[in-house]
């Protein structure tokens, strides 16, 4: 080997990488038999369910499985919520607790199914402004998912609201700490329809508008106070009997307001 060789410095061959193999896109959503094992498949497999709601694959299926759990973790919620006056301790009859723990049993799936359907026609509208482009069905199919979450982050502090309700007699305070677990439970599956959106976008994943974000939780926020005011009383005023209904006068902030004042006032 020559000097002029030997200086040359030795250079290994070019490898190219194949590019990486695109991820494989997930399977329309298959809920097992069972109503807990079709709880698990929903919170924990999110892609196959935005797969068939992308896809207009199955969906009846799917609604009907939102519907009864909405249905049912609502009204699980509901009846804990009802046995406040039970749980406290409260003067109220006997009789008119377990009434009470029924009607809000009852009270609480209306709550939210009757809200869905006031909110569904804007959101319908609204998803054209994003390019969404979804049909009335995959809209309710998204809408009513969503519901399904939000019940079960709702149920999943029933235990909560129980613990509370036998450790405290303040009326208030179990008031206001309802109203903070619906609106945590609202928030939640309010971004899992945005993330089901996103989705769905033409193109792949994008970001929503914070604003629409914004004006849905808004929308969905005033509908469901105003139509929890219709349907009150939840929890049952201590001392007062039974009521299925109460009067119109005032109105929800002004309730929560007062719950406040009055809770710190007695501290």
């Amino acid at each position: 080997m020559s000097d002029q060789e030997k200086k040359q410095p030795m250079t290994s061959p070019t490898v190219t990488m194949p590019p990486p193999a695109p991820a494989p896109a997930a399977e329309p959503a298959s809920f097992p038999a069972g109503f807990w094992p079709r709880i698990d498949y929903l919170l924990h497999h999110p892609e196959n369910v935005i797969a068939s709601l992308k896809g207009d694959v199955n969906l009846w299926p799917l609604v009907t499985v939102f519907f009864i759990i909405t249905l049912a973790m609502s009204a699980l919620y509901g009846a804990v919520m009802g046995a406040t006056g039970l749980l406290q301790g409260s003067t109220m009859p006997l009789a008119g607790k377990f009434m009470m723990i029924g009607a809000t049993a009852v009270k609480v799936p209306i709550l939210y199914l009757v809200t869905m359907v006031i909110v569904l026609p804007p959101i319908y509208v609204s998803n054209a402004f994003v390019g969404a482009r979804l049909t009335i069905r995959q809209m309710l199919a998204s809408i009513l998912g969503a519901l399904a979450v939000t019940v079960i982050v709702l149920a999943s502090m029933a235990t909560i609201a129980a613990f509370f309700s036998l450790t405290s007699r303040s009326y208030d305070f179990i008031k206001l700490l309802h109203v903070g677990i619906f609106a945590y439970a609202g928030v939640s599956g309010l971004w899992y329809l945005v993330k089901c959106m996103r989705s769905m976008l033409p193109g792949g994943p994008r970001k929503i508008s914070r604003g629409l974000f914004v004006l849905w939780l808004v929308l969905y926020m005033f509908v469901g106070t105003q139509m929890a005011w219709v349907l009150r009383p939840f929890v049952g005023s201590p001392g007062l009997e039974f009521q299925l209904f109460r009067s119109r006068a005032g109105n929800f902030y002004e309730s929560v307001m007062d719950s406040a004042t009055d809770l710190f006032r007695d501290d």
